[in-house]
């Protein structure tokens, strides 16, 4: 299903097999001015086509559709679609899945329980151009993030390329919710510098750029 949008609105497409759910994010939609739902999809290959048609600014694509998934239509999303702006929708986003589409060329992860207000929030954002994701679903990309350095306990003569003492220390920090001023005033250093040891980190655990924006942005916060 097709609609058209004024010049000027962001026009946003939904992919989503979950008819009531769609229904729901056209109605939340209708109420901002900026925005204009132009296209409805329920299942992977009907988004492809849809996207390819239309070419809409936004793209709310569901993970879990039958058939071919949301994942899956990301490289082609890529190459017909590449002024389209993905971001992902799951009702249990993991953080694999979250690495995945961001690796993929997604622009952000959202969870279906996310309320009306921060879904125009990050609309608005990723049609200006930045990466997205709540807090929550960070969260578990952090928390995983912890798993993998708990894991790290190779003899001295073998960590080579793992985390540093310090870098661990600061890892543990922001797990536990510190913000990168917070860590530098517990440690005696600079913000600049809590900074520039958790992209050392990020690099070391080979997470992409993209993911690695999104990590920054919830411990570089000043709320």
């Amino acid at each position: 299903m097709s609609y058209e949008a004024p010049i000027g609105q962001i026009t946003v497409l939904i992919a989503d097999d979950h008819t009531l759910f769609c229904e729901g994010l056209v109605m939340l939609l209708a109420q901002e001015e900026d925005m204009r739902v132009v296209g409805e999809a329920a299942d992977g290959l009907q988004a492809l086509r849809l996207a390819e048609a239309l070419q809409p600014d936004i793209l709310l694509l569901d993970i879990y559709m039958p058939g071919v998934g949301g994942l899956e239509i990301l490289p082609r999303l890529r190459v017909k679609c590449p002024k389209t702006k993905v971001l992902i929708l799951s009702g249990f986003p993991e953080s694999e899945f979250i690495e995945k589409a961001l690796q993929e060329g997604a622009k952000g992860c959202l969870s279906k329980t996310l309320s009306h207000k921060e879904l125009a929030r990050a609309i608005r954002a990723t049609q200006s151009g930045e990466v997205w994701a709540e807090r929550k679903v960070l969260t578990q990309v952090l928390e995983s993030l912890r798993q993998k350095i708990s894991g790290l306990t190779l003899p001295s003569s073998e960590t080579q390329g793992t985390l540093t003492e310090r870098e661990q220390e600061i890892v543990k920090w922001v797990v536990q919710g510190k913000t990168n001023k917070e860590i530098a005033t517990q440690l005696g250093i600079s913000a600049k510098t809590v900074q520039t040891h958790l992209s050392n980190v990020f690099n070391k655990l080979k997470i992409s750029r993209r993911l690695q924006l999104l990590l920054h942005r919830i411990v570089d916060r000043t709320d």
